[in-house]
């Protein structure tokens, strides 16, 4: 009816005209790029697999390093009886348990939890002359479905003990395979005692009050490591991870000139429910160069991406072919931005999600914590070799799927 009206009283060309401007507006309305809701949404078009297992562990592998350079850890009001009985009472209670004592070898501790705790909690339990870290692995390798947990001072007292490090990091990786994560955790634990030098082979009465560096090292299939987070992570001050990525905080921040480069690039806005950012961009560009905040040191400075694609006709998104790479992060001294520019010679409207992971570098703490003369007493809060294992670990990790810090996605709009 509309349009014959028009016909009649306007002629044909207004009534095209004003078809033409419906049409444009119901297409502007239905290309629009989709939203995000979950996590899951961003992470599924570049094939990422959830860390969130749809019930938790059922299994549990607890290792306590029973050696002598235990034993100034259990005096009065002890932090390592505390943590250990903190992390048991964390676990699930329909979950199985098994505790194991290790040294220079290693068994399982006989008897119901509370016999088993009992013991743990008896001084005389930290007997052991030496300490060999692979034990552990004897015991699991038939066993891939099972957190394990191993608490130690993370001295390594064997004949050949920077070799036995290098083998921990093979033993470590060819348990986890494809699809596992390490979380490496420290505290400064109260301490007093004699502590036996691996340099010296001699040893060091340590005062009262003291404290000295005691670890957890927590690893298994990778389904699991948000359990691990949100239950653990609180009991240590200090964390190495890999093998999943964590949350973060980061948003949109203009550069130091107040500038958006190139011109064009938009920002529309934060989603603070998810890591990311969206913005449109109108004109064509061979790069973007983005600013975000909440830029975090233990991120790392490299960052490999990742482009995604969906036309607006499209249903979803696909990574695009050799669109992926490497670039370098400059940090802002003395602030948490963090400016990159990501190569974008993409001509297509359409939109696109970038996905950025930080790459894992090893953290300052790690290398503050480590010593190579463990005798002096000033480095009582230190670990003998402690940065050449976690280097180690590292090098035997280097081309695995998940060694990122964290993840954030960038949306692009392109008109």
């Amino acid at each position: 009816m509309l349009f014959w009206r028009l016909c009649v009283r306007s002629g044909l060309k207004y009534a095209l005209i004003v078809i033409v401007f419906v049409m444009g507006f119901l297409m502007s309305g239905c290309s629009k790029c989709p939203l995000f809701h979950e996590l899951t949404d961003l992470e599924k078009p570049f094939g990422v697999e959830s860390t969130q297992a749809k019930t938790d562990p059922q299994h549990f592998n607890v290792f306590i390093d029973a050696s002598m350079s235990m034993y100034g850890y259990t005096g009065d009001n002890s932090d390592l009886f505390r943590i250990i009985n903190t992390v048991i009472s964390r676990i699930p209670n329909n979950a199985t348990i098994k505790l194991y004592r290790f040294g220079r070898g290693s068994s399982e501790l006989q008897g119901d939890l509370r016999q088993v705790l009992h013991s743990i909690s008896n001084r005389k339990f930290y007997n052991e002359g030496d300490t060999d870290l692979n034990e552990p692995f004897k015991h699991i390798l038939d066993d891939r479905n099972s957190i394990n947990l191993i608490f130690t001072d993370g001295v390594q007292s064997t004949a050949h003990s920077l070799s036995d490090y290098v083998i921990f990091a093979r033993n470590l990786k060819s348990y986890l395979g494809e699809h596992g994560f390490f979380s490496f955790k420290g505290t400064q634990a109260s301490f007093e005692g004699y502590y036996y030098s691996e340099m010296k082979k001699a040893s060091l009465n340590i005062a009262p009050g003291s404290t000295r560096p005691l670890y957890c090292l927590t690893f298994g299939d990778r389904k699991y490591a948000k359990f691990i987070t949100d239950k653990f992570s609180d009991l240590f001050e200090n964390h190495f991870d890999f093998g999943f990525v964590s949350d973060n905080k980061m948003d949109f921040v203009d550069n130091v000139d107040g500038v958006s480069v190139p011109k064009g690039l938009v920002f529309n806005n934060d989603d603070y429910d998810l890591p990311l950012t969206r913005y449109t961009l109108k004109n064509q560009a061979q790069e973007l160069n983005f600013n975000l905040k909440g830029y975090e040191d233990s991120f790392g400075k490299t960052i490999d991406y990742t482009v995604a694609y969906m036309a607006k006709t499209d249903t979803s998104y696909s990574v695009i072919d050799d669109a992926h790479g490497n670039v370098n992060a400059e940090v802002t001294i003395g602030t948490d931005r963090a400016s990159f520019i990501i190569p974008f010679p993409y001509k297509d409207r359409g939109c696109y999600l970038i996905r950025l992971t930080f790459r894992k570098t090893l953290p300052k703490w790690i290398e503050e914590w480590s010593t190579d003369d463990d005798y002096k007493i000033e480095n009582q809060q230190k670990t003998f070799n402690l940065a050449n294992w976690m280097g180690f670990i590292m090098d035997s990790f280097e081309d695995y799927k998940y060694l990122a810090t964290t993840q954030y996605y960038l949306h692009v709009d392109r008109r």
